[in-house]
């Protein structure tokens, strides 16, 4: 049986295709809305209404990477996860900061560079 990816991981895997370093979640009008953000520029990639399962999950998981962050391996890359909680209105809002920390080269990529 496969392991699921948690759902800020697949979020942060949407981040990264789309060349964002930043991950901002934040409530509005009964749904949490997630941007990949990239030079200022915000793109939004998932809405979930914030009663859902789901909604739910997604802000434990953020909650937990505020006290620690997280690594994970996407692509050819392991990133690091790290958190930031802040208040928006009264409702909580989340920064993910999205940091490469290492490429994996694989051999036919270092043999091309040769």
């Amino acid at each position: 049986m496969a392991l699921e990816r948690s759902i800020v991981e697949r979020l942060a895997s949407e981040a990264i295709r789309l060349g964002a370093k930043t991950l901002e979640i934040e409530y509005k009008d009964g749904h949490e809305e997630v941007f990949a953000v990239t030079g200022g520029v915000g793109y939004g990639i998932a809405r979930l209404r914030s009663t859902s399962p789901e909604a739910a999950s997604l802000r434990g998981e953020l909650h937990g990477l505020a006290r620690q962050s997280r690594r994970i391996a996407i692509g050819d890359g392991n990133y690091e996860l790290r958190c930031r909680e802040s208040e928006s209105f009264g409702e909580d809002a989340f920064k993910v900061e999205i940091r490469l920390v290492n490429a994996q080269i694989s051999p036919r990529s270092r043999r091309s560079s040769q």
